[in-house]
């Protein structure tokens, strides 16, 4: 009995212990992710494939299965006759024996080293331990080994993210970024566990990266298989697939035309080969051959219809030809086969913004960022739609998400710059642009935006330092002779603007705004002849250029062509209906017409526009006054005064009203505070002087006209009110005197009124 209890000890502690050996080597432990690096870039290699003549044909990845055998991509070693494995970041390097096990359909491969196991134990290899990928999750976490573009050893994380079937053969897609050199590297959980074989990466035109491993199961089944070694030199033929990988590696390292020469191949071996005419289509893109591009993603659309990259792809090389609808097109395509993926939207939204359409364009965007809410790129187009509808202050908040995301991304700054600025923020955005041109000091375009925002606060000399530096880094750019020409003007240096427009349209003879900067100079010289060729021209090259026609109407008005300027104002207003200095000059073109009434309403419309503007108020007064509604016309000019206390006409103007009114003394206020501000105003010490006269104030009057006579000897008007006085005063001969030096001024002038005046007056006093 004893004995049979004992027994049944025995078989319950085997049991245990069975059952605790099965649940140890079935449930490995999770480890650190330094200890997941630690073990998986020791038992990984580097290795370099050559042919006979020791010609390099490729590089890539691998890692120890067993403590001779190394697994990586069929694709790897394709071709060649023979091999080295170097072992991540040591000076070790194994002679590759041969090929035990090939699974060609997989693209794995299982190579034997001809060191002798025992020393790659002394060396302290330990064989990758391989998992159950069938039971790998979406969403879990990965990391990847490899040796990406020669960057031995380098150790990166992602999630799985999909399983796709991709010609008959399972894929596990991850985030995990691969790139040329990293393909045979080890794919591991977070137990350390293989679970895949890096092998392959899509990446279309401007879309994220498709990463994808072979599946550890069929890995597995592949070792089972392994038996003696093959020699190298056995595997002479070359699959379509390995010219495909070559190409990649060739097209991912810079070298489009021998990309396109290895798509060929696969082409040529395999005609149906879809994904070889997609990826030759990129390289072509990237060498400008857009409309062959286009042709080779015709052909593999036609042949896998369901692969939204090559949709994707084909539609940045339309935009790239600017056939922005047909873009669309293939990008609608592309979110219809995968509509969760960031990248298609935010290309649609380019192609939408491209075609002025920035409100659909934002909710392309919009759909971008909920699907990848980290992704700067997208931020930073939905700000630039957003500033193009005047949503500046929106704008900017996507720029501040650009700024946390890439804080020493100088066009983030830039662009928020102009955000600000175009909202009136002119310091705020000086501060951006003074980061942007830290982060890159060679950036012409952001100095020119500088220096436009610093013109915009009077800091004329600062703006022009700023377009004398764009010009040094970009000698040939435009844009810089152009706004330095405007802050030139501003500062009234005209000759040296007019030569820094000239400069501008010989570098850019289509540049439609120098013409129109050009013709606002001539009109500032009084050139309104050659001012008005110059706006010809802007208009021609731009028909809806709103400040040509404004410019070219100021210019006609200036020259008298009130009606021609009519026009050249409506059309302005046509294009910018809230432009309001229009409607003030439509205002003062009509009133010099003697349309006074519609003069009026086109005032009406500046003030509605900006009921504080203290200008369109005087105006609007002017137009009352001419039509005899004086009291009207007070009412405005006290407005103005009161919006701009420091009116100076304003005043002029309501005392002649004033004394229109017969309110003399009144009219006498408003010259003194019009004299006040403008000590030399020489028609208000005139007209102040015939008011004073009106109350009888006489010598006080003559001193007024003494005053105007000071400071125009020649005023002719001053003279004869002068003599007026002197003969009311009982001094005939100088009152004589006064009308004889006033009807010769008036006479060289062309007067007549003034003429027929002093006649007149002559006449019945002798």
């Amino acid at each position: 009995m004893k004995h049979q209890n004992k027994l049944l000890w025995q078989l319950s502690l085997f049991t245990l212990v069975s059952a605790l050996l099965f649940y140890t080597l079935g449930n490995t432990p999770a480890q650190t992710v330094p200890q997941i690096a630690e073990k998986a870039l020791a038992a990984t290699v580097s290795l370099e494939m050559q042919d006979s003549n020791g010609v390099i044909l490729g590089q890539g990845s691998g890692f120890f299965v067993r403590p001779n055998l190394i697994a990586t991509n069929y694709h790897v070693i394709e071709g060649a006759a023979r091999g080295t494995a170097k072992l991540v970041g040591k000076n070790t390097t194994y002679v590759l024996e041969g090929i035990t096990a090939t699974d060609k359909t997989n693209d794995l491969t299982l190579l034997k080293i001809r060191t002798p196991i025992i020393l790659v134990k002394l060396a302290g290899i330990q064989p990758l331990p391989l998992g159950n990928s069938d039971t790998v999750r979406i969403g879990e976490t990965v990391y990847v080994v490899g040796n990406p573009r020669g960057l031995e050893g380098t150790f990166s994380d992602g999630i799985i993210s999909g399983r796709r079937d991709r010609s008959a053969k399972e894929r596990l897609q991850m985030t995990a970024p691969i790139s040329p050199g990293s393909s045979g590297g080890p794919v591991l959980n977070g137990k350390g566990e293989v679970i895949g074989v890096s092998v392959s990466i899509y990446r279309g035109l401007d879309s994220q990266n498709l990463n994808f491993a072979i599946p550890s199961n069929t890995l597995k089944a592949l070792l089972v298989q392994s038996g003696s070694a093959k020699p190298l030199s056995e595997e002479k033929s070359i699959s379509a697939e390995t010219y495909l990988f070559r190409g990649y590696e060739k097209f991912m390292s810079g070298d489009c035309k021998g990309a396109i020469a290895d798509y060929t191949h696969a082409v040529r071996l395999k005609p149906n080969y879809a994904d070889a005419y997609a990826f030759r289509g990129l390289a072509k893109s990237v060498l400008g051959q857009n409309r062959s591009a286009i042709a080779d993603f015709d052909t593999a659309i036609h042949l896998e219809p369901d692969d939204a990259y090559t949709y994707h792809s084909r539609g940045h090389v339309k935009l790239d030809l600017g056939q922005n609808m047909f873009a669309i097109t293939d990008f609608n395509a592309a979110i219809r086969l995968q509509p969760n993926n960031a990248d298609f939207y935010h290309s649609r939204g380019k192609a939408k913004a491209r075609l002025g359409q920035n409100r659909s364009a934002i909710a392309d965007y919009n759909a971008a960022i909920r699907l990848q809410p980290n992704n700067a790129l997208t931020y930073e187009y939905r700000g630039i739609a957003k500033s193009d509808l005047g949503q500046h202050e929106a704008a900017i908040t996507d720029y501040d998400v650009v700024i946390h995301l890439k804080p020493d991304y100088a066009s983030a700054y830039s662009l928020r710059g102009d955000a600000k600025s175009d909202s009136g923020q002119y310091e705020a955005a000086i501060t951006d642009y003074d980061t942007a041109l830290r982060l890159k000091p060679d950036d012409a375009s952001t100095y020119i935006s500088r220096g436009s925002a610093k013109a915009h606060l009077g800091e004329y000399f600062s703006a022009i330092t700023d377009y004398d530096t764009a010009i040094q880094l970009k000698p040939d750019n435009a844009d810089s002779y152009s706004f330095r020409g405007r802050s030139k003007l501003l500062l009234g240096q005209h000759e040296a603007t007019i030569a820094d427009f000239d400069t501008a349209i010989r570098l850019q003879p289509n540049y439609a705004l120098a013409y129109t900067s050009r013709g606002l100079t001539k009109s500032d010289l009084g050139q309104h002849e050659a001012a008005i060729a110059d706006f010809d021209t802007a208009i021609g090259l731009k028909p809806d250029n709103t400040y040509a026609y404004f410019g070219r109407g100021s210019a006609k008005a200036s020259l008298r062509q009130y009606g021609a300027a009519v026009a050249d104002y409506d059309t302005a207003i046509r294009l910018k209906s809230d432009y309001i200095a229009a409607y003030i000059s439509r205002g003062n073109a009509k009133a010099n017409l003697g349309e006074y009434f519609s003069a009026i309403t086109d005032f009406d419309t500046a003030i509605r526009l900006k009921p504080d503007y203290a200008h369109a108020y005087f105006k609007r007064g002017n137009a009352k006054s001419d039509l005899g509604q004086h009291e009207a016309a007070v009412v405005d000019y006290d407005t103005a005064i009161h919006l701009q206390p420091d009116y100076t006409i304003a005043f002029y103007n309501r005392g002649n009203v004033k004394s229109d009114l017969e309110q003399y003394e009144a009219a006498v206020a408003d010259y003194d505070i019009a004299i006040q501000l403008r000590p030399d105003y020489v028609e208000a010490y005139l007209n102040r002087g015939i008011a004073k006269s009106r109350l009888n104030q006489y010598t006080a009057a003559i001193t007024d006209f003494d005053s105007a006579l000071r400071l125009n000897p020649n005023f002719a008007n001053a003279h004869y009110a002068r003599g007026l006085m002197k003969k009311i005063l009982g001094k005939p001969s100088e009152a004589k005197e006064d009308l004889r030096i006033a009807l010769k001024l008036a006479e060289q002038n062309g007067d007549e009124s003034l003429k027929a005046k002093i006649r007149e007056f002559l006449q019945k006093w002798n």
